[in-house]
């Protein structure tokens, strides 16, 4: 007898339309601009005055990456997908102002992004919704950017390199991501660039200094008539040290700037003079071009103990009355 076996074959059969549904979940849209892109914030050197206030609320640097010029679109994102921003390479624990320490201890840093609309802080986490509850569009905005800031987190900075200590290295330092948290998962990504810092000291000087020559006669002028300059300049510094050097100017200088010209109560400048010395007894010339350097610890004066000597000039007898002349000290800090 001759049995014909008959084997039945059952199975599900998916049309290719609904495969390719499933595998577009938050698929990116490459008619719709690129992704992954990395935005890169440019070497950048932060300028600060030593006596520049602490606190969380000003920064003291705000620098920006490129925007991006199209759009970045995922498509078919299901409702409850997750997405948001992570800081990496930034060492130590944010604080609740989401401040990061930096390489140099009393700065901090910030980053933000910028969706063209609206601007948040690292990190965040977030998830999609839609008002259908079915799957939507998640996008990027052409615009979109990283701004980040810069805080001075304690009154006193300890610097080592007056030409610039580096607060960030060259490196990745944060990432928006979608469905996973992971640094793989980025559609954008931060580059830093080299970041420094320079200080500036922070001086206040002694107020105005007024010389009294007293009543002088023809024969104390024929010896010179000698007072004391005594002033001092008081900085603070963020490198622990500073160096000030004194110079002088006037507007009414000799002809060799070796003396101030001295106006006699008839208007004469050519009958009385003054000559100026430094600390160690050298002559100044009137015109900047010769100066004392005096350094100091941080936030202690630079002590300067000049003299001023009245002589005759060019032209004897000078009028009777008052005598007058103006100098002004010049300060350069280092």
């Amino acid at each position: 007898m001759l049995r014909i076996l008959i084997v039945g074959l059952a199975g599900v059969i998916f049309s290719s339309a609904a495969q390719a549904a499933d595998s577009r979940i938050c698929w990116l849209n490459l008619d719709k601009g690129t992704a992954p892109t990395t935005l890169t914030v440019a070497e950048q050197t932060i300028y600060i005055s030593a006596d520049a206030a602490s606190g969380t609320t000003t920064s003291i640097a705000d620098f920006y990456s490129p925007s991006t010029t199209s759009f970045i679109r995922y498509e078919y994102c299901n409702p409850g997908t997750p997405y948001g921003k992570r800081t990496e390479n930034l060492s130590g624990v944010a604080s609740s102002d989401k401040i990061y320490p930096t390489n140099i201890p009393g700065i901090g840093v910030k980053l933000w992004f910028n969706n063209a609309t609206a601007e948040g802080a690292f990190p965040s986490d977030a998830k999609l919704s839609f008002a259908d509850n079915k799957p939507g569009l998640f996008s990027v905005f052409p615009g979109s950017h990283y701004h980040i800031q810069f805080f001075k987190t304690s009154d006193r900075l300890r610097l080592k390199d007056p030409l610039g200590d580096t607060v960030l290295e060259p490196n990745e330092y944060g990432y928006n991501w979608l469905s996973t948290p992971l640094a793989s998962s980025y559609f954008l990504k931060l580059y830093i660039d080299k970041i420094k810092i320079i200080s500036t000291p922070a001086c206040t000087p002694d107020s105005a200094k007024n010389i009294d020559f007293d009543t002088v006669t023809p024969s104390l002028l024929k010896n010179g008539v000698e007072r004391d300059l005594d002033f001092a300049i008081t900085c603070k510094s963020d490198y622990g040290h500073y160096t000030a050097r004194a110079s002088i100017t006037t507007n009414t200088p000799s002809s060799d700037a070796s003396t101030i010209r001295v106006a006699d109560a008839s208007g004469n400048k050519d009958k009385l003079a003054i000559q100026i010395t430094d600390s160690n007894g050298k002559a100044m010339k009137l015109d900047g071009t010769t100066s004392e350097q005096r350094s100091s610890t941080s936030q202690g004066p630079a002590e300067y103990s000049w003299k001023a000597r009245l002589i005759a000039g060019a032209k004897p007898a000078p009028a009777e009355g008052v005598f007058t002349a103006k100098a002004e000290i010049i300060f350069d800090i280092e």
